[in-house]
């Protein structure tokens, strides 16, 4: 475990080969932090415990202590937790998809446009600007981030042809580009499992009860680390399909999260649709317990708390982080069993890894040689 707040990944090199990965996450405190407090005073704290998601954070905690049966406590409306949500969701994803993915490999930022937007989004409060930035989003998309795809009237026949269109124009197909061009991704075993999409009371009759705290730093379903985030969300979309097809893992994800903000922009646009699926849900977890699941830019986010009276007794926190570098989840599973030509080309696979789950945390990413190689 590190103790500021770092999320450290070793790659194991063994000459040119990357052998094995140690990831060392952070020590969190912010559910021991909420213990003996009022349900008000921990809803009121939640959002001030994290510095990405506060807003998810807060509607989880507000949602898990409903569903404990906190008397005269009550959410807010669905579609207002929606929309701050699709809100939130899409500003993160604006920051990967405009800043960090062009800076990878060496594109130009679209940083004028990315403060433009985070300003809207500020004010989407609103339900008239709410809309009309849920339109210029998805016109983001078409124009901006993927031009090259929208131009022509079918789906590329093949990896080749998923190149060419990608290189014809828009930030992120050019990233798809070097993304292709830089090779298969997917592991040489089996995949890490994607998380599917359970119900919380389906969570809740898995969980049994409010989760240890070895369970929320690695979590598993059914004896098993998953993947949670937008890989998961979008693994059927047809684009997302054919590149997990062809083995390009990577490429997949960063595709998945352009089809999520695209959810965001249509949830904006028009909250509580019936052809999307709940972004939150919550149920009760025994004896004056409740168990939250929200969906994130991340990932499945879950809170789960027992009260005393009107204090909080137990409270737990599950974070897509720690789905997505478990021990033996994607980014370890993923990260080793190949050859880089340099230590440079080593390091550029494991940063787009990394990007492409995207920790909730600051990470940092060294090498370690095996003794003798």
């Amino acid at each position: 475990m590190t103790t500021d707040g770092t999320l450290r990944l070793c790659a194991i090199r063994d000459g040119r080969r990357i052998s094995g990965l140690r990831v060392e996450k952070p020590r969190s405190q912010a559910a021991q932090r909420l213990i003996g407090c009022s349900v008000d005073e921990a809803i009121g704290l939640v959002p001030t415990l994290f510095g990405v998601c506060s807003r998810a954070q807060g509607i989880a905690a507000t949602a898990a202590c409903v569903a404990a049966g906190t008397p005269n406590l009550a959410r807010a409306e669905a579609w207002a937790e929606e929309r701050a949500l699709a809100t939130e969701i899409a500003q993160e994803h604006l920051s990967r998809l405009m800043l960090d993915w062009p800076n990878l490999f060496g594109h130009p930022p679209r940083s004028d446009r990315f403060v433009e937007l985070q300003r809207r989004l500020g004010l989407s409060g609103d339900s008239r600007a709410a809309y009309d930035l849920g339109g210029d989003l998805l016109d983001l998309v078409v124009v901006e981030l993927l031009t090259g795809f929208f131009r022509a009237a079918r789906e590329p026949s093949g990896l080749r042809e998923f190149v060419e269109r990608a290189r014809r124009g828009g930030s992120i197909g050019a990233a798809l580009a070097d993304l292709i061009e830089m090779g298969s991704s997917t592991p040489e075993g089996e995949a890490v499992p994607l998380l599917p999409a359970l119900a919380a009371g389906a969570w809740a009759h898995e969980l049994g009860g409010v989760p240890s705290a070895d369970f929320c730093a690695a979590p598993t379903l059914f004896g098993r680390a998953h993947e949670s985030g937008v890989l998961a969300r979008h693994a059927g979309s047809m684009m997302v399909r054919n590149l997990l097809t062809h083995r390009h893992r990577i490429a997949a994800r960063l595709f998945a999260r352009v089809v999520d903000l695209s959810d965001c922009a249509s949830r904006l646009r028009h909250p509580l649709a019936s052809d999307m699926p709940q972004l939150v849900d919550a149920a009760p977890l025994g004896d004056n317990a409740g168990l939250a699941c929200v969906e994130t830019s991340r990932g499945l986010l879950m809170h789960a708390v027992r009260l005393d009276g009107e204090r909080i007794a137990e409270y737990a926190i599950v974070t897509p982080t720690e789905w997505n570098f478990h021990a033996d989840g994607p980014f370890v599973r993923e990260g080793c069993g190949w050859e880089a030509e340099s230590d440079e080309a080593a390091l550029q696979r494991l940063k787009a890894l990394a990007l492409s789950l995207d920790p909730c945390v600051d990470y940092e990413i060294t090498f370690e040689d095996v003794p003798g190689a």
